[in-house]
């Protein structure tokens, strides 16, 4: 059985891996900005017979030395770590941040995962790149440990939309984008379709009684929910339970995504904490299926933003109106040429 190159710790770096090139960051969405910076260091290491590594950390920092809610992220975990092995990384690095991780100095950061653990003979930062405690450790202070520990240092221009120096993509403005409900927007700047992934969860059962049987997915999905709406996007099953091991897994399959508080269906009371409606996220995969998906693990791509929320006064408008949005992904689908997405 082939083992997965992802590490959470030095020790488990395997001795055979060799001298490596590193680069550092939280790589949050693994964006268009991210992946010219690890091609830069897929370049690097080729051309000096060095194994790329990209050197990450769980939680974000942002989690652990701020508030969480200020910095939503982009992409769950498991799916951040896929992403980078399929930037053409031999490995990743994965450490735990803690407030007791963050105090390691910018030489003591070096020396431990990058000169001992990861044998670095070439590290590949941004001009802007902070590390150490309390991001005392700048580009100017890797450069002086490189030269201390014997390994170079390369910095690489950041990449803007319409490529190198042609304004910055970030990790922030695609979550605003995200926000926005402008997920084509954020689309482009990712380079591939913005995905949430999550178990799929019992729902209320009323899209199968008005003949659109959706899979509900739970309250904290891995992956940022875009802003109250419908969208036109895809359907993946990642992973599925043992029951359903002899059916045929869906994979970009269609479907037409509802991320709201169903507020046409408020009046029932059915809600969270205090009694406020439940945002949900549903999607209704196209075609006939007689889909029992409960337990498995789905990934939703979201291609483009379709309509609001909207509050119908009667179920038959309700069923209209969905006949409707399916049409119209239908429509946009169609139009896509293709679909860059997170394979398997």
């Amino acid at each position: 059985m082939t083992r997965v190159p992802i590490w959470h710790s030095v020790q488990e770096v395997p001795a055979e891996l060799g001298p490596t090139a590193v680069s550092i960051g939280n790589y949050d969405g693994v964006h268009r900005g991210h992946r010219f910076v690890l091609d830069q260091l897929r370049h690097h290491a080729e051309t000096r017979s060095l194994a790329p590594v990209a050197l990450t950390f769980w939680p974000h920092p942002r989690h652990v030395m701020g508030d969480p809610a200020r910095t939503p992220l982009l992409t769950g975990h498991e799916d951040r770590d896929r992403l980078l092995l399929l930037a053409g990384m031999h490995g990743v690095l994965d450490l735990e941040f803690t407030v007791d991780f963050a105090q390691h100095s910018p030489e003591e950061f070096v020396r431990i995962f990058l000169v001992e653990g990861l044998g670095a003979r070439c590290v590949v930062l941004g001009e802007d790149a902070l590390f150490g405690r309390g991001n005392l450790g700048t580009i100017e202070t890797m450069r002086e440990l490189g030269e201390q520990y014997g390994f170079e240092v390369v910095t690489v221009d950041e990449l803007g939309p319409d490529g190198v120096g042609a304004g910055r993509i970030s990790s922030s403005g695609i979550r605003r984008d995200l926000l926005d409900g402008d997920v084509a927007a954020a689309n482009q700047a990712l380079g591939r379709l913005h995905t949430v992934t999550d178990v799929v969860h019992h729902g209320f059962r009323r899209g199968r009684e008005l003949g659109f049987p959706t899979a509900n997915l739970g309250p904290s999905p891995a992956g940022l929910i875009p802003a109250d709406g419908v969208y036109a996007g895809y359907l993946t099953v990642a992973e599925q339970i043992p029951a359903h091991l002899g059916t045929s897994p869906l994979a970009g399959a269609p479907a037409t995504i509802s991320i709201g508080t169903n507020p046409t269906f408020a009046p029932d009371g059915e809600g969270g904490a205090g009694g406020a409606p439940c945002r949900t996220v549903e999607a209704y995969v196209h075609g006939d299926h007689d889909l029992d998906l409960y337990g498995d693990l789905v990934r939703l791509e979201f291609v483009d933003y379709q309509r609001p929320t909207l509050k119908f006064d009667s179920i038959e408008t309700l069923v209209e109106q969905m006949d409707e949005d399916v049409e119209v992904t239908r429509r946009t689908l169609a139009a896509e040429y293709s679909r860059p997405g997170i394979p398997d």
